[in-house]
């Protein structure tokens, strides 16, 4: 195997590391693993070490970055729920206007436009809880207005979008991060779900997909927090898990174990990230003079 495929494969893993990461230490991580055996086959060993290294940079980035943590995490948080309304948006066939508005904001939290978020979070709750303020007659207004919810419990998440909107705006907690464009995969799938012939099941299908994404998204989170000791993806977390929780706790849900499991599986890992976030808390006070 050549040198040259060598030295592309490990730059191509270089790239799980943070850009001035690489621009800092790139040259000099590449004269490492290519040294003494430019020829080699790369090692699976190398290539994971090298990629958890460099996600844990980026998680230890994310900690440092330029907003305070309950900020960023707010944002994660709201991101996550503005990612679930345009899914589901998808899902149930709403209107192009609705699906459009949903979309603009998931653009307004990834790029960290706080202003621009607010009034579109503000409409999504306003066109979510308009049956429960006008009464029913509400639910049949205009076609670009999306789902209307009948119970208040059931909007909570659109309450909370719109308070941490509010809160982001008002509380200006400096530059809030800019998120990566992969976080569109989300309601991609939903959208390939709907529209992909041959799929028949979308509810079925979408929850699997959408257990396995949450999975996958939380063990990351739990992954981050003990590299970094940051609040911010337990705060996120938070945001996402707790409104479904508390439906399920106030509507008597769940009705079957599969639910049951599920949703104590996100809440044994939001648990574990918070107890994990909160640990060198603990260790410091414990350990202090007196």
């Amino acid at each position: 195997m050549s040198g040259t495929f060598t030295e592309g494969w490990y730059r191509l893993f270089l790239r799980a590391f943070p850009r001035a990461h690489r621009e800092e230490y790139g040259a000099e991580i590449l004269g490492t693993l290519m040294h003494d055996a430019p020829r080699r086959v790369p090692s699976l060993r190398e290539t994971a070490g090298l990629v958890t290294a460099g996600f844990a940079a980026r998680a230890r980035a994310a900690a440092e970055g330029p907003a305070p943590w309950w900020a960023d995490g707010t944002q994660l948080g709201l991101l996550t729920l503005a990612l679930a309304n345009l899914a589901y948006g998808v899902g149930d066939h709403a209107s192009p206007w609705w699906l459009a508005a949903s979309a603009m904001l998931v653009i307004a939290l990834l790029r960290g436009w706080a202003s621009a978020a607010l009034p579109l979070a503000l409409a999504v709750a306003f066109s979510t809880s308009r049956a429960m303020v006008f009464g029913a007659e509400a639910t049949h207004w205009a076609p670009f207005f999306g789902p209307a919810y009948h119970d208040w419990i059931s909007l909570a998440p659109y309450g909370l979008l719109a308070v941490g909107a509010v809160v982001l705006a008002a509380a200006r907690p400096g530059r809030l991060r800019t998120r990566p464009w992969w976080w569109l995969a989300i309601p991609a799938a939903a959208f390939v779900l709907v529209y992909m012939p041959g799929v028949r099941e979308y509810g079925t299908v979408w929850q699997l997909v959408r257990a396995g994404t949450e999975g996958v998204l939380l063990l990351a989170g739990v992954w981050a927090t003990a590299v970094a000791r940051s609040p911010r993806w337990a705060l996120a977390a938070a945001v996402y898990v707790l409104p479904d929780m508390a439906y399920a706790l106030l509507t008597g849900l769940p009705t079957s174990a599969q639910d049951a499991g599920y949703r104590l599986t996100l809440a044994g890992l939001l648990l574990v990230m918070t107890a994990t976030a909160i640990r060198p808390a603990g260790r410091a006070l414990n350990s202090s003079p007196g």
